[in-house]
C-alpha cells in the first residue's frame, strides 16, 4: 500500500527528458500548470503565455518556481479574439487571480526567425520538478503569413514528451520567439510571437515587468518591456527605501514603443521599497525587510499567494486526503482479519 501511495505522490508527467538542468530560481517565469500538464511563461505580473490547446472548460491552476499555487481566473484564446486570422496560431493568454512572483522578465520578440538559428526550449524534467532546456535549430524561416516555426533537436541533448505544450522557445538574447505547439515527425512546431502580436498587446495592454526583487542593496538595473497597445510615457515613482536615478533610467527618456524594452535604475539601502509603474502595476523591492538601518527580516510575513486549496493537481495529494486513505486501508484490513 505504501509503495502504491508513494508512486501516486511522486508520479508526474513533465515536458523534457534528458535535457540540461537549469536553476529554477534563475528562470522564475517558466511554470507548469498542475491540472493539465502544460508549460507556460509568466508575463506582465498576472498573465501566463501558453498554447491555446492547453485551455479547457475547467479553469486550471499554475505552480510557480517556489511551488505556490495560483488559480487561473480567465483563459483568453487567440481564436476568440478580434485579431483571429489564421487557424495555425496556437496561443493563449491566461489571467491569474493573483500576481505571480518573478524577479526578471523574459522579453517577447517579434523579429523574424531564420533557418539555422539556435534556440532553446524550456520545460520541466520528466523525473523531477526541475526546469530543463533542450537546444533546437530552426529549419524554416517564418514571416507574417507563416506563423509556424519548425525546429530540430540536437541529437543527444534531450527530447520532449507529453506536457511540453506552451513551452517558450528562447533565443540567444534571452527573448521568447515562439510558443511550442507539438511535434510533427522529427520537427518541433511553435507559434511565433510575431504572428499574435496584436492579440498580445490588446489583451495585456500593460508593462511586462518583474514583480518582486530581493537582496537589493546599492544600485540595481531593472528591465521592463512595453506590451501597451500604443506608445507609453513613463509615469513611475519610487516609494519606501528606493530612489530613482532619472538620468540613467531609459524608461524615463521619451516614448516607449510596443515590444520595446527599457530600464529603471534604482538605489536602495537594503530595506523594503516599491517601484510603482501604474495604479495596478508595481515592483516590490526587498519584500518583508524592516525599514531600518539593520535591514533584518520582518517576522510578520505576509500570507502565501496560494489562492486555491484544491489546485494541487497532477497526482499530488494533500495531507488530509493521504491520512484518510491510510485510515481506510487499515480499517479494511482489520475487518478482513
Amino acid at each position: 500500500y505504501l509503495l502504491v501511495l508513494t508512486t501516486l505522490l511522486t508520479s508526474q508527467a513533465f515536458a523534457i527528458e534528458n535535457g540540461k538542468n537549469v536553476l529554477n530560481t534563475q528562470h522564475q517565469t517558466i511554470i507548469q500548470t498542475t491540472t493539465n500538464k502544460c508549460t507556460g511563461n509568466l508575463i506582465a505580473g498576472k498573465w501566463l503565455l501558453t498554447a491555446q490547446h492547453c485551455s479547457g472548460k475547467t479553469l486550471p491552476v499554475i505552480s510557480t518556481y517556489e511551488d505556490h499555487r495560483i488559480l487561473v481566473e480567465e483563459q483568453i484564446n487567440y481564436d476568440d479574439s478580434p485579431y483571429y486570422h489564421n487557424e495555425s496560431i496556437d496561443i493563449a493568454l491566461w489571467k491569474l487571480s493573483a500576481t505571480a512572483p518573478f524577479n526578471q522578465i523574459t522579453p517577447l520578440s517579434i523579429k523574424p526567425n531564420y533557418s539555422n538559428q539556435d534556440i532553446n526550449i524550456y520545460g520541466y524534467d520528466s523525473n523531477s520538478e526541475q526546469v530543463s532546456k533542450v537546444p533546437l535549430i530552426i529549419t524554416s524561416q517564418s514571416n507574417e503569413q507563416t506563423p509556424i516555426v519548425k525546429s530540430v533537436v540536437l541529437k543527444g541533448n534531450g527530447t520532449l514528451v507529453a506536457g511540453d505544450s506552451g513551452a517558450p522557445y528562447i533565443n540567444a538574447k534571452n527573448q521568447i520567439v515562439a510558443v511550442h505547439q507539438g511535434i510533427e515527425g522529427e520537427l518541433y512546431r511553435g507559434t511565433t510571437i510575431a504572428s499574435a502580436k496584436d492579440f498580445i498587446l490588446n489583451t495585456v495592454n500593460g508593462w511586462n515587468y518583474p514583480t518582486l526583487i530581493s537582496n537589493v542593496k546599492g544600485q540595481k538595473v531593472i528591465t521592463l518591456q512595453s506590451l501597451h497597445q500604443d506608445d507609453v510615457i513613463d509615469q513611475a515613482y519610487a516609494d519606501g527605501d528606493i530612489t530613482l536615478d532619472v538620468a540613467q533610467s531609459t524608461c524615463m527618456q521619451g516614448n516607449i514603443h510596443p515590444f520595446n524594452t527599457c530600464t529603471y535604475v534604482i538605489n536602495s539601502q537594503g530595506n523594503e521599497g516599491t517601484l510603482v509603474l501604474s495604479p495596478t502595476e508595481q515592483i516590490i523591492i526587498n519584500p518583508d525587510i524592516e525599514n531600518n538601518s539593520t535591514g533584518k527580516d520582518n517576522n510578520d510575513k505576509p500570507d502565501p499567494i496560494i489562492t486555491d486549496n484544491n489546485g494541487g493537481g497532477g497526482g499530488a495529494f494533500n495531507l488530509s486526503a493521504l491520512l484518510s486513505l491510510l485510515f481506510i486501508i487499515l480499517f479494511r484490513r482489520k475487518v478482513r482479519h
